[in-house]
C-alpha cells in the first residue's frame, strides 16, 4: 500500500482499535463472550496491521509478542503430540482448546495500541462499570438473589445463594454480572492495578478521587465475594503500590488503612471461618490433592504433557487411584504446575519466557514514568500471587481482563491519565 493510501486508512484503523478496546473494557464487568469477541477482533486487527506493514513495536515489546505467539503455537499442536505419544486418548473439549487465543491477547492489545489508545474513554468506561458492579455486589452480599436470569444468558443464580454467614445473619457471595464469585474477585485484581496507579500517580484531584472510589469498590467487592486468595492479593498489591508510588505521610496513612482493613476482616465471623479453613485446604485438603495429581501427570509425561486443555480428562482417567472429584480435576490449582502437566516442559519454559519478557518490559516503562505500565505491573504482581493457588487461564474472563491491562501497559501515551500529555 502506498503512503497516500496508508494515510487514508489510518483514521479508520484508529477508530477500529478504539471500538475494540472500549468493547474489551465493557466486557471486564459485563460478560465473557464480550471479552472473547473483543480479543478475537484485536488479534485480527493486529494481523491486518502486519499485512499492511503498519506494525511498529519497540524491541522489548516485539520480543514479548513473539514469545506469546510461540506459546500459542505450542499449545495448538500439543494435543496432537499428546495423542501421538499416547499421553492422551482424545482431543480436548472445544471450550478449553479455544482458549489458545487467550495466550496472544495481551500481545494483540500491545500491537493494535501502537496506533493510539483512547485512554480517557477507557478509564471512564472502567470507572463506570466497576462502580456499578461494586454496588451490585453489595446487594448480592446482603440479599439472597431473588430473580431468575433468562436461560439464554447461562447464568447460575445458585452461586449467589451460597451463604458464608449464619442463618440468623446470612452473607452471600457476591458475583457481579458474572454471577460467579471467583471470576468477579479475580477480575477485580486485574483492574485494581491501574486504579491504584491513577490514585497514586495522577496530578488531577478529580481523577484521584474517582480512582480512590474505584479502589474502594474493588476491595469491598473482593471482600463480599469471600475469595481468600483474591483478598490477600489485593492487600499485598496495595502495599506494593504504596511503596512504589507514594512516600512520607501518605505512605504511612495508606499502610494504616490497610492495617484497619485486616482488622475488619478478622472481626468478621464469616471471614474468620474462611481463613481458618485455608490452611487445611492447602495442607491435606482439596488443593493438596489437586497439586499431587498434577505432579503425577508431570512425572508420567514431563516433556510434552497430556495436551493443552486435557488436564481434566487425563486426571479422570486415573480417578480410581486418586479419588479426585470431577470438579477438582479441572486443573492443578497452580498456574505453573497445570501448564507443565498440560504442555510439558517446553510449554512451561515458553510460559516462563512470556512472563519474564512481559515483566521486564513493564518495569522499564514504569521506570520511565508510564502510568499504564505502573498499573499493569501492579496487576502482574496480583496475577502471580493468585497463580500460586489458582490456574487463572481456566476462566477466560479473568485471563482476558489481565491481558487487556498488560497490553495497555506496553502502549505509549498514558501520561494523559496523569494530567499532562507529552508534547
Amino acid at each position: 500500500m502506498d503512503l497516500p493510501s496508508q494515510a487514508r486508512f489510518e483514521p479508520l484503523l484508529r477508530r477500529a482499535v478504539a471500538v475494540v478496546l472500549l468493547a474489551w473494557a465493557v466486557g471486564l464487568v459485563l460478560a465473557e463472550v464480550v471479552l472473547q469477541v473483543a480479543a478475537s477482533a484485536a488479534v485480527f486487527l493486529a494481523l491486518v496491521m502486519v499485512a499492511l506493514r503498519r506494525l511498529r513495536l519497540a524491541s522489548d515489546v516485539r520480543a514479548y509478542v513473539l514469545a506469546s505467539m510461540a506459546l500459542c503455537a505450542w499449545q495448538v499442536v500439543s494435543p496432537a503430540l499428546a495423542l501421538f505419544t499416547g499421553a492422551a486418548s482424545a482431543w480436548p473439549r472445544s471450550s478449553r482448546y479455544g482458549q489458545v487465543l487467550d495466550s496472544v491477547a495481551g500481545a494483540a492489545v500491545a500491537s493494535i495500541g501502537s496506533v493510539g489508545v483512547p485512554w480517557l474513554a477507557l478509564a471512564g468506561t472502567v470507572v463506570a462499570g466497576w462502580l456499578f458492579v461494586a454496588a451490585l455486589g453489595m446487594f448480592q452480599n446482603r440479599v439472597r438473589w431473588p430473580w431468575e436470569p433468562p436461560a439464554f444468558l447461562k447464568l447460575n443464580p445458585g452461586r449467589l445463594h451460597e451463604n458464608f454467614g449464619t442463618e440468623a445473619s446470612p452473607r452471600y457471595a457476591a458475583g457481579g454480572i458474572f454471577f460467579h464469585r471467583l471470576r468477579f474477585a479475580h477480575g477485580a485484581i486485574a483492574a485494581l492495578g491501574p486504579a491504584l496507579a491513577v490514585l497514586g500517580g495522577s496530578e488531577v484531584l478529580r481523577r484521584r478521587l474517582l480512582a480512590g472510589a474505584v479502589v474502594l469498590g474493588m476491595l469491598v467487592s473482593i471482600y463480599n465475594a469471600f475469595a481468600r486468595a483474591a483478598l490477600g492479593a489485593a492487600l499485598l498489591v496495595s502495599v506494593v503500590a504504596l511503596l512504589l508510588l507514594v512516600s512520607g505521610r501518605a505512605r504511612k496513612v495508606g499502610l494504616a488503612l490497610i492495617a484497619v482493613a485486616v482488622v475488619l476482616v478478622m472481626a468478621s465471623p464469616a471471614w474468620r471461618a474462611r481463613l481458618e479453613k485455608a490452611a487445611g485446604n492447602i495442607y491435606g485438603g482439596e488443593r493438596e490433592l489437586a497439586m499431587k495429581v498434577g505432579w503425577n501427570l508431570v512425572r508420567e509425561h514431563p516433556w510434552v504433557g497430556v495436551g493443552f486443555g486435557n488436564h481434566k480428562a487425563a486426571v479422570l482417567a486415573r480417578q480410581s487411584g486418586s479419588g479426585i472429584t470431577d470438579l477438582l480435576a479441572t486443573d492443578s490449582h497452580n498456574l505453573w504446575l497445570t501448564v507443565w502437566a498440560e504442555t510439558g516442559l517446553v510449554g512451561l519454559l515458553l510460559m516462563v519466557t512470556v512472563h519474564v519478557l512481559l515483566g521486564w518490559a513493564l518495569i522499564r516503562r514504569y521506570r520511565a514514568g508510564s502510568l499504564a505500565a505502573t498499573g499493569a505491573l501492579l496487576s502482574f504482581v496480583g496475577f502471580h500471587i493468585l497463580a500460586l493457588v489458582h490456574y487463572l487461564p481456566f476462566h477466560s474472563s479473568v485471563h482476558l481482563s489481565f491481558a487487556l491491562v498488560w497490553g495497555l501497559g506496553l502502549c505509549e501515551g498514558s501520561d494523559v491519565l496523569r494530567g499532562r500529555a507529552r508534547s
